[in-house]
């Protein structure tokens, strides 16, 4: 019964963990690209966006980084 609630407790975490990436990178208004439409050069705005979409990206790989570390904690500590 343990195992099957440290399972089960896994993943919930590892769907919550999903849901919260997922609203992050599709839901967010700020990531919509109608403001590139143009062809000059890039406006400081427009810079502090790129350099704000980059740090976010970099955000998402750590949290990804951190969730297969997870998986193979899981794997190593919780195996049959």
């Amino acid at each position: 019964m343990e195992k099957f609630l440290a399972q089960l407790l896994f993943i919930v975490g590892i769907v919550v963990w999903l849901a919260w990436v997922l609203a992050r990178r599709y839901i967010n208004r700020d990531i919509q690209f109608k403001d590139h439409e143009t062809r000059e050069p890039p406006s400081d705005r427009q810079l502090r966006w790129h350099i704000w979409n980059m740090r976010q990206d970099l955000s998402m790989l750590a949290v990804t980084n951190f969730a297969i570390l997870l998986v193979l904690l899981y794997a190593l500590v919780l195996k049959y």
